[in-house]
């Protein structure tokens, strides 16, 4: 199966083109198979998150009808067959020819519908057309607690059911809900053998029919078309508009230009701020914070604004921002205090390529009482912050306990304060002993790199050495023993680069694997660290290891949560392929942007330190303080100059030094 990539939308000229994906949209994903059927399909409503899959058939087999859609042409029944198919975020569009008369068939999903079209392009000999739909009814899930009532016919509007789940099984609490099957035609319905199989078909020939499966509302039939169109219109300006890479190579283009539009489907338009982690999770703290440069840096600044509120609204009042999220947004858990400081960075972040004073002073309050509550744990020997590292999920397997002093955590807590000290001033003492701290306990001599974690009891080092440990989530992240980058880009080129991915731990050392999951994986969500550094050292074969990377897995529409990776040769298959991983998708969007322009944006203006490459690489559609950049920088593997709108400039470039249209040059 082969994709093509000339229009930024990956396209299957022949046939459905993947073995399995994943869309997703607000509160709704939907897995669709080989064969083009949807094998799954979630909802996130009221009910508890872990019950979010209400629909299932088998991925391998074509039995299991799952609202399966099929066109009837003067009577007689066809599936729609697949040509150029255009894989969106939130679903597909494709084309066939059937009888003379060709279609378009769609799959788009919004928010908390999912909707299933077919319409007549060509008719040229004016064939009845009209639209089928199949369900098996017993594809509904079974889980404990859960009481799926059956299918009621509604005759011309269609199907209706409710779903009830038990919210709080001693207290008989329970939430329902609602599932509506309609149309935006009028409908005939027949069962097989009970609830087994119904039939749903359009009565009366049409150009277009749309079939909706809604959740906890009914919409309005009538404006449905124009809802669809708007939103694929939407998506197809987004491409052209916003933030667009050029690299050479039609996949990457595709990969890092759909990171934006990907991440934003996650968002639930009910809820502003809230950001789901993926296809398969609910809505996640650190998921949802990690990497907003790739929102902010595209002009999305509503969004990011809109998050500091909602987990400033939230958070716990003793134990602080949300890790994890009920589904009715209460606390499930939360961080150590350090790791909370991500919510300090995103502040900064969004202060930075905004200027927004309005927004910082509304939530810098709540930034600095995260800050003071992770100074106030801290070490009993040093500066440092204590508390288990929040990343991987089961840090002890590496020895870590509650008051440990991790890497990670003091990462975040030293960017997090050298943030605050940029904006306020008044902590340099502060941040230098800090610094000092941390290149001291943290810091292997020997290895010239970090350890994970030291022992709070006698400072005694764990000698695991994670490429995630500092992570990179704002212009000081590489600050830390910035004079040994050069020995730290070599001690991960050595351990960590694989051919399709960074590993989380060196294999030939202890704490790889440690956990036969994660602990053996490459995450993109953690990359970051690895590229900046690779840009400061000048490792130009870099950009050749970024691009294979993301090809691979975007070759398969995926975003992916991680690789889990132990053999020489290549992995058979994707740990999950066609996964929407948010904080991937802006990862390795901030990943392009950090390795071959060396972007470093801060309140005065921003850095670039490019990338000596013999291939060249462009980014349009660059917002910063609301002024449009695009960079191009020209194939070169010498020390280049910058040209800001055909004047020679050198970095940093100030606010004060932009027009409102702006296009940099490197060459």
């Amino acid at each position: 199966m082969t994709l093509e990539y000339s229009s930024l939308i990956p396209t299957s000229p022949h046939g459905f083109g993947l073995g399995t994906t994943h869309y997703i949209s607000g509160r709704i994903s939907a897995c669709v198979a080989a064969q083009g059927g949807l094998y799954g399909i979630r909802y996130y409503g009221q009910q508890p998150h872990a019950k979010s899959l209400f629909f299932e058939a088998a991925i391998e087999s074509g039995f299991n009808k799952l609202f399966r859609l099929q066109v009837i042409i003067d009577g007689r029944i066809y599936f729609p067959e697949f040509n150029q198919t255009q894989h969106m975020p939130f679903g597909f569009q494709s084309q066939c020819t059937l009888e003379g008369v060709t279609l378009r068939h769609s799959l788009i999903l919004d928010q908390n519908l999912l909707a299933q079209r077919i319409q007549v392009l060509e008719n040229p000999e004016n064939r009845e057309i009209r639209a089928r739909l199949i369900v098996h009814g017993h594809l509904r899930t079974k889980v404990n607690g859960r009481i799926n009532q059956a299918w009621e016919v509604l005759g011309a509007e269609g199907l209706y059911t409710r779903t009830i789940d038990e919210v709080d099984e001693s207290e008989g609490n329970s939430v329902e809900t609602r599932i509506k099957l309609g149309s935006t035609q009028p409908l005939a319905i027949q069962t097989r053998k009970g609830t087994f199989k119904y039939y749903v078909e359009t009565t009366r020939p049409s150009e277009s029919a749309t079939f909706y499966l809604a959740f906890n509302h009914t919409p309005e039939s009538a404006g449905m078309d124009a809802q669809i169109d708007r939103k694929i219109k939407n998506y197809e300006e987004g491409l052209r508009n916003g933030l667009r890479f050029e690299s050479g190579n039609p996949c990457l283009d595709s990969a890092l230009t759909n990171a934006v539009p990907t991440v934003c489907s996650l968002e639930l338009a009910d809820t502003p701020g809230a950001v789901r982690a993926s296809q398969s999770y609910w809505v996640w703290g650190w998921d949802s914070m990690v990497h907003a440069e790739a929102w902010l840096w595209s002009g999305q600044t509503r969004l990011v604004r809109d998050m500091l509120s909602f987990c400033e609204d939230t958070a716990h009042p003793e134990k602080g921002v949300a890790h994890a999220l009920h589904s009715d947004f209460s606390l499930q858990h939360s961080m150590a205090p350090s790791a909370q400081c991500l919510y300090v960075v995103m502040l900064y972040n969004y202060f930075a390529a905004t200027g927004d004073q309005e927004t910082l002073d509304k939530h810098l309050p709540f930034a600095r009482t995260i800050l003071e509550k992770a100074g106030a744990a801290r070490s009993q020997h040093n500066s440092l912050s204590t508390g288990k590292g929040f990343f991987p999920d089961h840090p002890e397997e590496l020895e870590q306990k509650e008051d440990d002093i991790s890497l990670i955590n003091n990462s975040l807590y030293f960017q997090a304060l050298s943030a605050v000290n940029e904006i306020c001033g008044g902590y340099e003492d502060e941040l230098r002993q800090l610094q000092a701290d941390m290149e001291t306990v943290l810091w292997d001599t020997e290895q010239g790199y970090w350890v994970d974690s030291v022992d709070e009891k006698d400072l005694t080092q764990r000698k695991y050495y994670p490429a995630y440990g500092q992570l990179y989530v704002s212009p000081f992240g590489t600050q830390p023993k910035a004079e040994s980058n050069g020995a730290i880009g070599a001690f991960l080129r050595e351990h960590s680069l694989f051919e399709h991915g960074i590993y989380m731990f060196p294999r030939s050392m202890p704490g790889f694997m440690a956990d036969g999951n994660q602990l053996g994986a490459y995450y993109p969500s953690v990359d970051r660290y690895y590229w900046n550094i690779m840009n400061r050292c000048g490792h130009i074969g870099s950009a050749d290891d970024f691009e294979r990377i993301v090809t691979h897995f975007w070759n398969e529409h995926s975003y992916p949560e991680g690789l889990t990776h132990e053999t020489e040769n290549v992995d058979p298959a994707l740990d999950n392929p066609g996964c929407k991983q948010a904080f991937a998708a802006r990862s390795w969007c901030c990943d392009a942007l950090e390795l071959h322009f060396g972007l470093r944006v801060d309140l005065n203006g921003f850095h670039l330190n490019p990338l000596p490459s013999g291939n060249a690489f462009k980014v349009s559609g660059l917002m910063l303080r609301g002024r449009k950049i695009s960079i191009e920088r020209q194939a070169s593997n010498e020390a280049m100059r910058i040209f800001l709108n055909d004047t020679e400039v050198d970095s940093p470039i100030r606010w004060e030094q932009l027009e409102n249209r702006n296009y940099i040059r490197i060459e």
